[in-house]
Order: C-alpha cells, then sequence, then structure tokens
C-alpha cells in the first residue's frame, strides 16, 4: 500500500448549508448531520427521507450529491464519535449535503469513493480523528486541514474497488436483516394487540353492565 494524504487524492469541502428555508432560494432535499452519521451508504431509495429545505445556486452547485464522493461528520459531543463517513452511491438531482458536515469528491485515478468511505471506518482513522479533534466539554470539531492531512493507505484501484465492494455487501446484507426485524417486531405487535382485544371488549361491556345495573 501506498501513504497519501487525503488532500492528495480528494478534495475536502465543509457544507454551509442550513436548515433554514429561503423564498429566493431552490427547493431541495437536505441530508443532515444525522443521516450521514447512521448509514453506510446514501442511495436513491433514502431520498423521501431527507428533509425539505432551500440553497441557493453555490450550494447547490458545491454539495450536490454525486455517485463515488464521501460525506464525513466534522462535529460531535466526544472526541471518539467524531469523523463518520456514509458513500454517496448513487447521483442525486436535489440532494445536498447539510452543515455540520464535510464532502469529500475522490480523484477517481487514484482513490475509488466505497474504498475511503471503508478505510474512514477502520481503527486507524478512528483514531486520527479522536486524536486530532479540537475542543473540550461538549463539543469537538474537525477542521478543514485535519481532515485534509488525514494519512489514507491505498493499494491498487482494482483492489479498492473489491474491498469497498465486499464492505456494501456486508452491509446491505445488515440492512435487509434490519428490514425483516422491524417487520417481525410490527407482525408481534399486530398479534399482540389482535389477542388482547377481545378481552379489552369484555372489560368494556362488564363496565357497560355494571353502569347499566346501577
Amino acid at each position: 500500500m501506498k501513504k497519501y494524504r487525503l488532500k492528495d487524492i480528494a478534495t475536502v469541502e465543509i457544507s454551509s448549508v442550513d436548515k433554514k428555508t429561503k423564498e429566493s432560494e431552490t427547493n431541495v432535499r437536505l441530508c443532515n448531520f444525522t443521516d450521514v452519521y447512521y448509514n453506510w451508504a446514501i442511495t436513491k431509495d433514502k431520498h423521501d427521507n431527507f428533509m425539505e429545505a432551500t440553497a441557493n445556486n453555490k450550494e447547490i452547485s458545491r454539495f450536490l450529491f454525486k455517485k463515488g464522493q464521501v460525506a464525513l461528520t466534522k462535529d460531535s459531543e466526544t472526541r471518539y464519535d467524531i469523523g463518520l463517513a456514509t458513500y454517496i452511491a448513487d447521483d442525486f438531482e436535489d440532494v445536498v449535503l447539510g452543515y455540520h458536515c464535510a464532502l469529500i469528491t475522490p480523484d477517481e485515478s487514484k482513490v475509488v469513493g466505497c474504498y475511503l468511505n471503508a478505510f474512514l471506518h477502520s481503527n486507524m482513522s478512528r483514531k486520527y480523528f479522536a486524536n486530532s479533534a479540537s475542543g473540550s466539554g461538549q463539543r469537538y470539531t474537525l477542521s478543514i486541514q485535519t481532515i485534509e492531512e488525514m494519512p489514507i493507505l491505498l493499494p491498487e484501484i482494482e483492489e479498492q474497488k473489491q474491498i469497498g465492494k465486499l464492505f456494501s455487501n456486508i452491509d446491505r446484507k445488515i440492512e435487509i436483516n434490519r428490514a425483516i426485524n422491524h417487520n417481525l417486531r410490527a407482525r408481534r405487535e399486530q398479534r399482540k394487540n389482535l389477542f388482547s382485544l377481545p378481552s379489552r371488549s369484555r372489560k368494556w361491556r362488564r363496565q357497560s353492565q355494571f353502569r347499566s345495573d346501577t
């Protein structure tokens, strides 16, 4: 593997797009901090879950999601929970990155986004971000210089693709399992409510009979 600084293989921009809606701006969907924090990848099926907001033309040009990019959280309440990444797996027409996050656009001749996303989840990266975060008390942050100076280890492009694909497949399986578990919980709750309905009805009838007798 060859060692690089992130700024040698990608460009990094800190988002300034807030959650406010302004009449003079264009309607967009906003990928917020929590969307980046909780997702391994951002795919088109998540589009309608993003909040509605607005952004100006310059912000849209800079922070509109394109396939192959990586988004990164740059703020946290603790230094050990900072620098969480997500891979932008599809092109979007109206989804932009919200503030408290950084958007990384790889030089695809040197690094592929799915590999970079996986590397940013590694113990090496987690340790770098924790040690480099500035602040104290209830707020820690990563400066753009800190993110750009992060050391990155790169194999050849084809190997990067294989590694990135492996982790993407694992993530898809996890998502499927989550969906299955969610459906099972929902069905258990439905059965629970169904089986408890007669007892509630009997209780209501007993209460009604009591009121009529008195």
